[in-house]
Formats: structure tokens, C-alpha cells, sequence
């Protein structure tokens, strides 16, 4: 059972909802770290779905439950195509490096498709 607070957002496949998806995340876990860690993965996964699919709409679950110690977060777009991680990518390059940061920073992560597209998810240790 979970023991602490849960966000469901259902945003527009913009990159104005990076921003709304990052303040969500911001709302939910106390500053240090794990916020900063989780902003970040947050605006990777939600860029990602934005930026390399057709999705109309992004979904992103937040889920911090104090009791386990831990910080989910998994985003949904319509793609079922498999993600792949770009590995490192050139120091000039705009783009390439969301599932590295994702698999480097998470204490574990994966995905999983649906009736309706795809899953990224990852979690956050916020216990001491």
C-alpha cells in the first residue's frame, strides 16, 4: 500500500509540459538530491516522448511513497516501438543522452508498452 503522495498528469505532447511535469516532481519531494535527480530524469523522459513520437498526449505518474523510501516516475506516450539508449553522445550533439541519464542516475528503470503506447519508468532511493 502506498504511504505517500501520488500525481497523474495528463499533458499536451509539448515541450511546454516538461515544465509542468519537472514543477509536479518539484511539489512532491523535499529539495536535495533526489529532487534534483528526478527533475532531471523527469524532463529526459518527458522530452523523449515529446520529441520522438506523435503522441497528442504525454502521461506522467509520480509516485513518492515516504514509507518505502522511494520516487517513481514512469511517462506514457502512443509509441510501442522499443527505446534505445543512444550510448554516449558527442559533446556537441543537442540530443542522445536521456536513457543514459536515465540508466546512469536511476537506481533502476525499464519500460513496458500497453493498449495505449509505452511505458518509461524509474525510481529514486529517497531514504537515507
Amino acid at each position: 500500500m502506498r504511504n505517500g503522495p501520488f500525481t497523474d498528469l495528463r499533458l499536451p505532447a509539448c515541450m511546454r509540459s516538461v515544465g509542468r511535469a519537472r514543477r509536479a516532481l518539484a511539489a512532491l519531494v523535499p529539495e536535495g538530491d533526489v529532487a534534483d535527480n528526478g527533475k532531471l530524469l523527469v524532463t529526459e523522459a518527458v522530452a523523449n516522448a515529446v520529441e520522438h513520437t506523435d503522441s497528442d498526449q504525454v502521461r506522467v505518474l509520480l509516485d513518492h511513497d515516504d514509507a518505502a523510501g522511494e520516487l517513481v516516475c514512469a511517462v506514457r506516450d502512443s509509441s510501442t516501438h522499443t527505446p534505445v539508449a543512444a550510448g554516449a553522445a558527442d559533446v556537441e550533439a543537442e540530443s542522445g543522452r536521456g536513457l543514459h541519464l536515465i540508466d546512469t542516475l536511476a537506481d533502476s528503470w525499464g519500460y513496458f508498452t500497453d493498449s495505449h503506447g509505452k511505458w518509461i519508468w524509474f525510481s529514486l532511493t529517497t531514504a537515507a
